[in-house]
C-alpha cells in the first residue's frame, strides 16, 4: 500500500485523502482481505486513515491552496523543474524513441457549430446563418499524439446509457466509442483508453511507452496503474493547473481540431437543411476534422 502510494505521488499524482481511502479499498478487495470498509462508497474509513498515517510517519497530509491561488501559482519554476526532473529520470532508466513518448488529453465537442463569417452587403446589421441549435449536447473526445506526428485514433464518450454502432459511423479508422451517464471520462473508461492505447502502440515490457497526462482523479485507480505497469506504460502527470501551458494538445492541437470540426459541421448544415446535428453525426464530423 505504502509502496503504491509513494509511486503515485512520485508521479506527481498528489493523492488526496479520499484517493488514499479509495486506493485502500481497491487493494483490500483485490487481495481478498477482510475489511469493514464501506461497500457503498468504496472507501476506507476515516479511522483507518488516521491509523494509516500513525503507522507511516514519513507520510503527512498537506493542506492544498485554494483553486484560484493554485491556478495563479501552478505554472512556476519549481513545479516545472520537478516535472522535468521526473521526466528526465524516466528517460535515463529506459531507452525510449520519440515514437514511444505520448501526450494524452481530452476535450469536449458540441453539436452546435459556430457559423463561419460570411460576406454580406455593407450596412446590413443582421446576417443569419443556420446553426444546429441553441443548446448543444457535448461528447468527449480523448486524443493522443507523439513527437514524430503519429496521432492515436481517438476515443469517443457519448452521454448515453447504451452504446450503438451507428454512433461511430464515419469515425476515424481504429477509433473506439463508449458511453457514460455524464458523457465524461471516469475510472473505468480511462482503463478502456489504456487498453486502446496499448493495442494501437503494441505497448509491452520490451516495448515501453511514456504517457504524459493531467492528474484527473480517473487516472489514479489501482487498476489503471497496475495495467499500465503490466504493459510497460509509464504514466507521468503534469503539475496541477499547468496543462494550458505545458500540454501540447491544449496548446495547439485542440484549437485546430475544433476549428476543422466547426467547418465540417457548418458544411453539413448547409447540405442538410432542416436537420440538426445529433450524437449520431458527431463522430463522422470529427472524422472529417481528424483527417
Amino acid at each position: 500500500m505504502v509502496h503504491t502510494y509513494k509511486r503515485k505521488v512520485h508521479g506527481l499524482y498528489g493523492l488526496t485523502t479520499i484517493d488514499v481511502r479509495r486506493l485502500a479499498y481497491d487493494l483490500a478487495e483485490k487481495l481478498g482481505v477482510q475489511h469493514n470498509f464501506s461497500v457503498e462508497t468504496k472507501l476506507a474509513g476515516r479511522d483507518w486513515l488516521r491509523g494509516f498515517f500513525k503507522r507511516h510517519e514519513d507520510l503527512a497530509i498537506r493542506r492544498l491552496q485554494g483553486t484560484n491561488i493554485a491556478r495563479a501559482v501552478g505554472f512556476n519554476r519549481p513545479k516545472v523543474r520537478q516535472f522535468f526532473d521526473l521526466y528526465r529520470s524516466q528517460l535515463e532508466m529506459c531507452t525510449y524513441t520519440s515514437a514511444r513518448i505520448w501526450n494524452m488529453d481530452e476535450t469536449g465537442i458540441t453539436n452546435v457549430q459556430k457559423p463561419d463569417k460570411i460576406v454580406a452587403t455593407k450596412g446590413m446589421r443582421q446576417v443569419g446563418r443556420v446553426t444546429s441549435g441553441e443548446r448543444g449536447a457535448n461528447i468527449t473526445v480523448i486524443c493522443g499524439m507523439n513527437p514524430v506526428g503519429t496521432y492515436l485514433p481517438p476515443m469517443f464518450i457519448f452521454p448515453r446509457k447504451r452504446m450503438v454502432e451507428s454512433l461511430m459511423t464515419g469515425a476515424p479508422c481504429q477509433s473506439v466509442g463508449y458511453c457514460s451517464s455524464s458523457g465524461w471520462t471516469d475510472s473505468d473508461l480511462f482503463l478502456k483508453w489504456l487498453e486502446h492505447f496499448a493495442s494501437f502502440t503494441n505497448a509491452a515490457l520490451d516495448v515501453p511507452q511514456i504517457v504524459i497526462l493531467d492528474g484527473h482523479h480517473s487516472h489514479k485507480t489501482l487498476a489503471a496503474v497496475e495495467y499500465a505497469r503490466s504493459r510497460g506504460i509509464t504514466l507521468i502527470t503534469l503539475p496541477p493547473h499547468t496543462t494550458r501551458k505545458m500540454q501540447p494538445l491544449d496548446r495547439a492541437y485542440f484549437k485546430s481540431l475544433k476549428s476543422a470540426y466547426n467547418a465540417a459541421a457548418d458544411s453539413w448544415m448547409v447540405a442538410n437543411p432542416g436537420r440538426g446535428i445529433t450524437a449520431h453525426d458527431m463522430a463522422a464530423l470529427t472524422g472529417k476534422a481528424f483527417l
